[in-house]
C-alpha cells in the first residue's frame, strides 16, 4: 500500500484506540485492501450465520454483540476511525401463534456519533442434508415474506414464519451499517452486512419454541 486505505468490516471484538496490526484483520477486511477487490466466497447458504450467543430461555435467543468498524490501514497496523455494537435478539411467541419478534440493536462504541442501519429479513426452513429454503417459496403456509427498512436502535420486526408442523423454521436478519462519512461495513461473505442466523425454531401443533439444537449456517 502506498497510503493508508480505508476499510469497513464487522468483528467478534472491537478495535483498540491505540491500533492493531494489520496482519491479524479478518480475511474480509485484507480483501479490501488488494487491488483489485475481488468478491469473497463462503459456503453458506446466502452467507447468515448464527453468531454465537446463547438461547436464554425455550422462546428467546441472543446473539453475542458485533462490531462493525471502519478503519485506516497503513504500513503494517490498522487504526479505528468509527465503531458501531450491533446484536440480534429473537423472541418467539409459544402457543400457535406461529410468529417471532426480532429485535435490532445498535449504538455508537468509538469515533463519530453518527451513522445509519438498515435491515433486510427474510424466513428459512432448515432442510436436512439439503441447502435450506425460505419459508414464502417453501409452501404457500401463512409465512410472511422478505421485509427491509431502516433500523435505528431497538428495531422490532414482527413476522409469521407459517402454520407447517413439524418443521424447523429460522429467521434471517442482514444488518447493513453506514458510517459517518457514508461508506458501509462489508460482511464475511464479501456483501454489505452483517447476516444474522437465527436459532432453529420446532414447529409442533400444540407449540413453537427453540429447538434443543440449533443449525449454525457454516
Amino acid at each position: 500500500m502506498d497510503g493508508p486505505q480505508r476499510v469497513g468490516y464487522f468483528a467478534e471484538a472491537p478495535l483498540p484506540e491505540a491500533g492493531f496490526p494489520l496482519a491479524q484483520l479478518p480475511p474480509e477486511a485484507r480483501q479490501q485492501l488488494a487491488p483489485p477487490p475481488s468478491k469473497l466466497r463462503t459456503d453458506t447458504p446466502r452467507g447468515y450465520k448464527l453468531r454465537n450467543g446463547a438461547a436464554t430461555t425455550n422462546y428467546i435467543y441472543k446473539s453475542a454483540d458485533v462490531w462493525a468498524i471502519e478503519a485506516d490501514c497503513g504500513g503494517s497496523d490498522c487504526h479505528p476511525i468509527q465503531q458501531v455494537k450491533l446484536g440480534f435478539k429473537e423472541y418467539v411467541y409459544s402457543g400457535d401463534s406461529r410468529r417471532w419478534r426480532l429485535e435490532l440493536s445498535s449504538s455508537p462504541w468509538s469515533g463519530p456519533s453518527g451513522f445509519s442501519a438498515s435491515y433486510f429479513y427474510e424466513c428459512g426452513v432448515n432442510i436436512p442434508n439439503d441447502v435450506d429454503e425460505t419459508c414464502s417459496t417453501w409452501s404457500a403456509d401463512g409465512a410472511d415474506g422478505p421485509s427491509s427498512g431502516d433500523a435505528p436502535d431497538g428495531t422490532q420486526v414482527n413476522r409469521s414464519f407459517g402454520r407447517t408442523v413439524k418443521t424447523t423454521k429460522f429467521p434471517m436478519m442482514n444488518l447493513k451499517v453506514h458510517f459517518s462519512d457514508g461508506s458501509t461495513a462489508i460482511g464475511d461473505d464479501g456483501e454489505q452486512g452483517e447476516k444474522f442466523r437465527g436459532w432453529d425454531v420446532c414447529v409442533t401443533a400444540a407449540d413453537s419454541t427453540l429447538c434443543s439444537t440449533t443449525g449454525r449456517g457454516d
